[in-house]
């Protein structure tokens, strides 16, 4: 049992360059307490966090482009995830499907360190696993179907290196705003994260 997705290495040929360019020019964000967040396109709101339609950094714009022929759709919105070590991870989830154009799905593209992205759905005898490595400069692709029988996490791992996340998706309509929970502040490109 395989959950709908295709993993493709090696797809984004100077992935260090781009980690460097969306570490220091990103206006990066502290509304999740795991992992740092940015948003680019239309606005999202996921989770209890808001994202407001921001201008795509040009590099991050280049890497939707690139990757449109392959994931069969053109993003308007790319969630940012910085996880600086490998004590920050995510949580078990599955994605909202609702927002996407019809036949589309949510693509994303890794840099930094490798880590295992772990899926899982459940059975008559409990739960399947399927680890994947999600190595620099790769791109994963799920289909939207997938999210309806499969939730996935990023578990911790031994590593003081960072991981960013490229999370490309073709938004047709903007989500409900979580209740407000206070304003939150834009970190200067650059910035350390916080605790």
């Amino acid at each position: 049992m395989r959950p709908d997705c295709t993993y493709t290495p090696n797809v984004i040929a100077d992935h260090e360059a781009l980690l460097a360019a969306v570490l220091a020019e990103v206006p990066w964000t502290q509304q999740m307490a795991s992992r740092r967040t940015a948003s680019m396109g239309l606005p999202y709101n996921y989770a209890g966090a808001r994202y407001p339609e921001a201008t795509w950094h040009p590099a991050v714009q280049a890497v939707a482009d690139q990757i449109a022929d392959a994931v069969g759709f053109q993003a308007t919105n790319c969630l940012l995830n910085d996880y600086p070590t490998g004590k920050h991870s995510l949580g078990w989830h599955a994605d909202d499907v609702d927002i996407l154009a019809p036949g589309t799905g949510i693509a994303i593209v890794s840099l930094g360190v490798a880590r295992i992205l772990r899926m899982r759905t459940t059975t008559e005898e409990g739960f399947v696993y399927v680890d994947q490595l999600m190595e620099p400069g790769s791109l994963l692709f799920m289909s939207a179907a997938m999210q309806a029988d499969w939730k996935h996490s990023l578990r911790r791992a031994p590593t003081d290196d960072r991981r960013i996340s490229l999370t490309f998706r073709q938004i047709t309509h903007v989500p409900k705003p979580p209740e407000d929970k206070g304003p939150w502040r834009a970190r200067p490109p650059g910035s350390s994260e916080a605790g």
